[in-house]
């Protein structure tokens, strides 16, 4: 169809449809032009609404339950020039989505195209077509452009908390944020993800009271935030190459 996209479709979908878990041979882009959608990807459970712009990459196992008011949406196929522009803004076998009411209008514009389609349609998709990519760039740069303050307030927040179960979302409404810009910024500056470091945090407790204490190990994983005694003797493990017990006595 242009530089960018070999291929464009309209698909729509009925009030609570679902669709089992499937893959496609080819990567693809889909703007939610109406409706809303629940979707399970890569371990994660996203929700889309309308401007919803997603990637979902070749092969990789997804599934789909649309709202109340069904789902309509465009699904591009990208070129090898497309697919080479969006590798170099994120990491696209992460499966990356952004939001914009500006990816909405695009997507309707695109629509009324297709149903024109004269000797101009091809040359005005391809323009929205740049207007598209130049959304998902801007968009994904401001997800990498996490504030230092925000990072810093996270860690401080953890560390005053770190025998609680806070999920990333409780962390980020405590210090004013957006969960998914802290998440994905937290694990590019860091190189693990917030739970991980929550990990850390609790054997790094549990490690104080060890050796500080007399306590014995199953309250200790209580205190810490641990399911039980296994628990944390598995999580300890992996983290420092022993066992709490021998810990304890080396300590």
């Amino acid at each position: 169809m242009n530089l960018h996209f070999a291929s464009l479709r309209i698909g729509r979908h009925s009030s609570h449809a679902a669709m089992a878990e499937h893959c496609h041979d080819a990567p693809s882009l889909c703007i939610l032009v109406a409706g809303s959608y629940e979707e399970r990807i890569r371990g994660r459970r996203d929700e889309r609404r309308r401007g919803s712009l997603s990637f979902c990459p070749a092969h990789e196992p997804h599934s789909q339950r649309m709202g109340r008011s069904g789902a309509s949406k465009l699904v591009l196929t990208p070129t090898q020039a497309g697919l080479d522009f969006l590798s170099a803004q994120a990491r696209l076998d992460e499966a990356p989505a952004v939001h914009s009411e500006a990816v909405s209008a695009i997507g309707r514009r695109m629509v009324a195209e297709l149903a024109v389609d004269d000797e101009f349609s091809a040359l005005a998709v391809e323009g929205l077509g740049h207007e598209l990519l130049a959304i998902f760039g801007r968009s994904i740069a401001r997800d990498r452009d996490v504030p230092a303050r925000w990072l810093r307030e996270a860690c401080e927040y953890m560390a005053a908390h770190a025998c609680e179960p806070l999920s990333p979302g409780e962390i980020a409404a405590a210090i004013g944020c957006d969960p998914i810009r802290l998440s994905r910024g937290f694990r590019r500056a860091f190189g693990h993800t917030i739970g991980h470091h929550q990990r850390k945090l609790r054997v790094g407790t549990a490690s104080d009271l060890l050796s500080r204490s007399r306590m014995p190990i199953a309250e200790i994983a209580q205190a810490c935030g641990f399911h039980d005694q296994a628990h944390l003797t598995r999580i300890f493990k992996a983290e420092t190459g022993c066992t709490p017990a021998a810990f304890r006595r080396r300590a």
